[in-house]
């Protein structure tokens, strides 16, 4: 599946009624049973648009996919300083635990809507294992 293509991956777990993430896909590749269930993502159907990704309220939302030996994750960024393509990152899985270094290698800033917009960062690393654990970045001084 990731080796193929950057999909989408929901790690949503909330029961509540929020639906950003199938109205905005523009493949329906993103369903939900009801308003409240959490989103299933059909990964046949993704085209890796990222468009998801900066809509999710919770952040739940990231991209990943493998070329050769690299991995690269794109995904929510709410911190500062401000993302540049080529800065040094430390990798952070779920639980905060870091997990490698990688590099940011592109940074687009998503207007969410005032007062809360939001950067989706992707980032390379050379650990293409580590796809299915980053979760969080720490721009390196």
């Amino acid at each position: 599946m990731v080796k193929e293509k950057r999909v989408a991956v929901i790690e949503c777990i909330e029961s509540i009624p929020c639906d950003p993430c199938g109205f905005i896909c523009p493949v329906d590749a993103i369903r939900k049973d009801s308003l409240v269930a959490p989103p299933v993502m059909d990964w046949e159907r993704c085209v890796g648009c990222t468009k998801c990704v900066p809509i999710c309220p919770g952040l739940a939302i990231f991209l990943q996919w493998i070329d050769g030996d690299r991995g690269y994750v794109t995904m929510p960024y709410e911190q500062v300083p401000e993302p540049r393509i080529g800065d040094l990152v430390d990798l952070f899985d779920r639980s905060g635990r870091e997990v490698g270094q990688g590099e940011i290698v592109n940074p687009t800033y998503q207007a969410r809507g005032a007062p809360n917009p939001l950067w989706c960062v992707t980032v390379e690393f050379t650990d293409s294992r580590l796809v299915y654990d980053v979760r969080a970045i720490r721009i390196k001084e």
